[in-house]
C-alpha cells in the first residue's frame, strides 16, 4: 500500500470551461492529460473499485478543481449484463458479449462523483444504435464495448431510448 501512495502521476489541466459552485470557487474543464492520456468530456473510462475486480464503466459528464485543488469527475455509469442480469432476464433481453447499456432516469445509479485519480484508464464504447447524438462505427470490433440500449435506473428496466433533455442535461450543466 505504501507504495501505491508514493505513486506519481502525470497531471495537466486541459481546457477551462468555467467557475461553478455555491461560491463560485469551483473551476470546471472540459478536458485534462493524466498519467500519459488526454481525456475530454463525454470520454468513456475505467475506474478501479475497492473490491479489485473488473473496473467499473462510465462517461465523463463533468470535470473540476475544487478550491482545495482536489481534482474532481462525474461519471455517469455504464452497467455490464452481469451487473444487472435478472433484469435482464425478466425482460428476456439477450446481451452481447461485450454490450453495456447507459444509465438514465433521476436517480441512485445514474451518476456521481469520484476522485480523479480513480481513473485507471480510457476504454472505446460505441453506441451501434441509429441515435444521432452518439457516434456509429463500422468498426465494432475494433472497440472494447458497444451499447445501444439504456437501464433506467428508476423504473429498474432496459428501454431502447431515452430524451434529449435526460440525454444532454449533465454535460452541458456548469
Amino acid at each position: 500500500m505504501a507504495e501505491e501512495e508514493e505513486m506519481e502521476y502525470q497531471f495537466a489541466w486541459g481546457r477551462k470551461r468555467g467557475m461553478g459552485g455555491k461560491k463560485r470557487d469551483i473551476q470546471f474543464y472540459a478536458s485534462f492529460t493524466f498519467d500519459g492520456d488526454d481525456y475530454a468530456l463525454n470520454d468513456a473510462v475505467c475506474l478501479q473499485t475497492e473490491t479489485g475486480a473488473e473496473p467499473h464503466i462510465g462517461k465523463l459528464i463533468k470535470i473540476w478543481e475544487n478550491r482545495d485543488k482536489s481534482r474532481k469527475i462525474k461519471v455517469q455509469w455504464f452497467f455490464r449484463p452481469s451487473e444487472i442480469h435478472k433484469y435482464l432476464q425478466l425482460q428476456g433481453i439477450q446481451a452481447k458479449d461485450n454490450e453495456l447499456f447507459l444509465a438514465c432516469g433521476d436517480g441512485k445509479g445514474f451518476a456521481n462523483v469520484n476522485p480523479l485519480e480513480a481513473i485507471v484508464g480510457k476504454c472505446s464504447v460505441v453506441c451501434i444504435s441509429k441515435d444521432t447524438e452518439n457516434p456509429e462505427s463500422s468498426d465494432e470490433p475494433m472497440v472494447d464495448f458497444v451499447f445501444h440500449r439504456y437501464f433506467d435506473v428508476v423504473k429498474l428496466k432496459v428501454v431502447d431510448q431515452i430524451d434529449d433533455k435526460t440525454a444532454e442535461s449533465e454535460v452541458k450543466n456548469d
